[in-house]
């Protein structure tokens, strides 16, 4: 009878499907400098996910006007080939209040207001990376939340850093694997001066906003396994 009860376990056994270890999470926070403050945020909030990975890829200075400086489109778009995240948090546009160039530093657009001949050439040309960066991922099954930046002290980086949401919404409009996460919005400063989450700089977050912000990110993140 032992026998018997025995096999009958070791048949049991045989037969239970195997445990599964679960896909990881990947959360990628890339960007400029404002990532350095987000990105540990983002990381505690991620935490909280079984088998979750953060990692943040921020370059200080950077964005989307000066490829010759950092290849922000190009550096995505190896990130989509060959390690795409579940989310991606992209925040750039702080450092972008300048003319535009092209990888050999060759300017092609001036920075000019929006309203001018020279603004709409501008707006096109940054809509046009803001395109290439978001396209990256669109087979890629990750889920792009692009930050936009609050309006800061100084009126040409803040009103800017407004000008740019607007333009990177309209890019998202058309392509549904991209999420707004502004960080006007998020923190409730809308397209007033951020003076409550503004450190002395006038230009980076306290870390009780950059936690805040993070709250309202992973709301939007997309769930686990799908």
């Amino acid at each position: 009878m032992l026998a018997l009860v025995a096999l009958l376990a070791a048949g049991c056994s045989a037969n239970e499907a195997p445990t599964q270890t679960a896909e990881p999470y990947k959360v990628t926070v890339a960007g400029d400098s404002i990532s350095f403050g987000l990105g540990p945020a983002v990381r505690e909030q991620v935490a909280t996910r079984p088998n979750s990975q953060t990692k943040v890829i921020g370059v200080g200075g950077t964005g989307l006007a000066r490829p010759d400086n950092v290849d922000w489109p190009g550096r995505l778009e190896t990130l989509a080939k060959d390690f795409p995240p579940k989310a991606l948090v992209l925040s750039l546009g702080s450092n972008d209040a300048q003319d535009l160039t092209d990888e050999n530093g060759k300017t092609v657009a001036n920075f000019a207001p929006a309203d001018t001949a020279d603004g709409a050439a501008w707006d096109a040309e940054y809509s046009t990376r803001l395109a290439r960066s978001f396209d990256a991922f669109k087979d890629s099954g990750t889920t792009v939340l692009w930050v936009g930046h609050l309006r800061t002290e100084e009126d040409r980086v803040g009103l800017t850093n407004r000008r740019i949401h607007r333009l990177a919404l309209a890019a998202a409009a058309s392509r549904p694997w991209v999420k707004s996460a502004d960080l006007a919005e998020l923190l409730g400063s809308g397209e007033d001066v951020a003076t409550d989450c503004l450190l002395d700089d006038g230009l980076h977050l306290k870390v009780s906003c950059y936690e805040r912000a993070a709250k309202g990110l992973n709301g939007l993140m997309p769930p686990q396994g799908l």
